[in-house]
Order: C-alpha cells, then sequence, then structure tokens
C-alpha cells in the first residue's frame, strides 16, 4: 500500500514538472520570438469627398412620411409620428459626429435645421424630386452655411431569427413553470438616402443610398420577461437610426484608425537600440539607427530587417515614399513574406494620398 501512494506521489510530481517544463518553453519561445506587434495610427480619406472649400453644412431633415398604408402599418407598428422620432435620431448621431474633432482639426461646422419636411417620397422608402434651388438658397443663407446635407428618406425594420421558435421556447417555459432561459436573436435595420446641395453651383455634389445593419441579442431566464423582449422593437431601431447618423458621418471624414504593424526585436547593439527607440516614440531616432544598422552590416538577415524597421519609423512619420524604398530594400534583402505583405500595405496607402490630400486641402 505504501508503495503504491508513493508511485502515485511521484507521479504527481512528474506530471506538475512536466506542465511547469511546458509553461518555460511557451515563455522562453515567446521571449525569443523575432518580431512584436505595434499599433500606428493611420489617416484614411473619407469614402465621400467634399469639396475643402465647403467648411459649414447645414443638415435638414426631410424624410417624415406623409401616408403609411393600414396593412404595412399593421404588421410593423410604424406610424409618421414614429418614422419621424427615428429620424431625427439619425440627425442627432450625424450632427454629434460630424462635429466631434478628429485627429485636432473638425472637417466641418455643423448645423441642424430647425424645421423638418415631409418626403418628396410619401412613403420615405426612396428619393423623390430634389428640393429647388430656391428652397436651398434660402435655408442656407439663414443657416450661414455653404452647403446642405439632407435626409431625404429613412427607413428602419427590425426582424427575428427564427420568431416561431423562440416564442414557442417560451411560451413552453411559462406553461411548464421552469425557469428555462429563452434567447431573442435579430437584426434591425435602417435605409437612409442623403442628398448634399452645393446653391454656389447650384449641383448636387453626392446622391446615394446607405445602409446600417446591427445584430442584437436578448436573454432572458423568466419567460415572461423574455416574451416581452420579444416583442420589444424601441431600443432596438432608436439604437440603429442614431448610429446610421453616426456611420454615415464616418463616410465624409476623414478619419484616424488604429492599423496593426511588425517591427523585428533587435536582440543586442544598435538594432536593439533602435527597437528602444520606437517603444519610447523617438522615430526619429530610431530610423537613424535602423538606417546605420543596414549602412554597415554585411548580414543580408539583419540588413533585411533594419530595413523593414526602417520603413515602419517612415510609415509613422509620414513619409510613404521613403517607406516604400526601405519595404523594397528588406525584401531583396531577406525575400520575406511579411515585407512583401506590408509592402502592398504601403502601396495603397500611396495610391490614397492623393484623395487624402484633396479632402484636406485648405
Amino acid at each position: 500500500m505504501m508503495t503504491s501512494h508513493f508511485v502515485n506521489y511521484i507521479g504527481q510530481i512528474f506530471r506538475r514538472s512536466s506542465l511547469l517544463v511546458i509553461l518555460a518553453i511557451i515563455l522562453f519561445l515567446a521571449s525569443c520570438a523575432g518580431t512584436r506587434d505595434m499599433k500606428v495610427s493611420v489617416l484614411r480619406p473619407a469614402e465621400i469627398t467634399i469639396p475643402t472649400s465647403i467648411r459649414e453644412i447645414a443638415m435638414l431633415n426631410r424624410s417624415i412620411p406623409t401616408s403609411t398604408t393600414g396593412f404595412e402599418a399593421s404588421l410593423s407598428g410604424e406610424t409618421p409620428v414614429r418614422d419621424k422620432e427615428l429620424s431625427e435620431d439619425c440627425m442627432r448621431g450625424l450632427t454629434e459626429t460630424l462635429n466631434q474633432s478628429v485627429g485636432g482639426d473638425r472637417r466641418f461646422d455643423a448645423a441642424r435645421c430647425g424645421q423638418t419636411m415631409n418626403a418628396a417620397d410619401g412613403k420615405s422608402l426612396g428619393f423623390g424630386a430634389p428640393l429647388d434651388w430656391k428652397i436651398i438658397d434660402s435655408i442656407c443663407t439663414a443657416q450661414h452655411v455653404q452647403a446642405l446635407l439632407v435626409l431625404e428618406y429613412f427607413d428602419t425594420d427590425y426582424s427575428i431569427f427564427n420568431p416561431g421558435a423562440t416564442a414557442q421556447a417560451a411560451v413552453g417555459a411559462v406553461l411548464n413553470g421552469t425557469p428555462t432561459a429563452v434567447e431573442v436573436k435579430g437584426t434591425a435595420t435602417a435605409e437612409a438616402g442623403f442628398r448634399v446641395y452645393d446653391p454656389s453651383q447650384q449641383k448636387i455634389l453626392y446622391e446615394d443610398r446607405f445602409q446600417f445593419k446591427q445584430y442584437w441579442t436578448q436573454r432572458s431566464v423568466n419567460p415572461v420577461e423574455a416574451l416581452a423582449k420579444l416583442i420589444k422593437r424601441n431600443d432596438a431601431l432608436l439604437n440603429v437610426s442614431y448610429n446610421t447618423g453616426v456611420e454615415f458621418a464616418y463616410n465624409i471624414v476623414p478619419l484616424y484608425f488604429w492599423e496593426d504593424r511588425l517591427m523585428y526585436k533587435g536582440k543586442k547593439g544598435k538594432m536593439e537600440r533602435g527597437e528602444r527607440q520606437a517603444l519610447a516614440k523617438d522615430w526619429d531616432a530610431a530610423l537613424k539607427t535602423w538606417s546605420e544598422v543596414f549602412e554597415t552590416t554585411f548580414k543580408s538577415k539583419i540588413r533585411a530587417k533594419a530595413a523593414f524597421n526602417a520603413a515602419l519609423a517612415c510609415e509613422v512619420l509620414g513619409d510613404l515614399e521613403g517607406a516604400q524604398k526601405w519595404i523594397q530594400q528588406a525584401y531583396v534583402e531577406g525575400g520575406k513574406k511579411q515585407a512583401l505583405w506590408y509592402s502592398d500595405i504601403i502601396d495603397a496607402r500611396i495610391r490614397e494620398q492623393s484623395k487624402l490630400d484633396e479632402q484636406l486641402e485648405q
């Protein structure tokens, strides 16, 4: 019996030791990884270009429906009053987002028109005739703006995944008196039509539909509450309406995004010094250090890593042409797929730069 206990004890020690050894190996390999994940702030151009001469812009809600068929209203619960509330939430998200400072600057001074207007399409499901230019001139003059952004139509939809089965599960839980959790899943969708009018040229600068969808999940162990959530649509529609305005605003202003990049670690000497300088955000010094490594080292492997890191430094410093030259050197010296991957990123950013320059021109 004592022998059996001793064997089990030794076995436990061995298993614990094995786990410790495996953990030590994992930590060692992680510490020896050749690259470090980095985050780079990148300014991306807006999807929609509005001339930089337009700085002050007013926003008008012209999406109020004047008719809803009885059949549609009975199915969806939509009314002109309710639709107006949702479209106003869209306008609120749009206005608040445009008036936020982006990258230390604000592209537009955005003002809301106090009044709303009925949609040209009575059901507010599509574009109708554009506004008359006399009306646009009058609004822009009163608001002291150079252009008018108009929400021409706005429609929302609320749907539940497999509502029959969800309702059956909830009703069954009620009848059985069991605290079975019931999960409700669905989508809330908004579709908006926007136009941007430039009265100085009597030109519509932009006209297109914009759709935004959100998935949502609600869960409850109380089946009665679950049934209430099953038919509750207000919160989902208000949320998707506001965020539709936010997302559209993101499409007309250049925005900064955090993007993933790689940096080669330095085990010793100047490569390690350059890494520390980059982590300290002294990118000018890091670029100088990695350039010196590239020029003074004969090993292609080290030269490739130094060139790769120099390309990263150039990108952070805003020198995309320099980054392109360095990443080409990195691939020639090392032939690594990471260099080709990074080269594609830099090429895409260079292609975007002319559009970005147009949008940021003062």
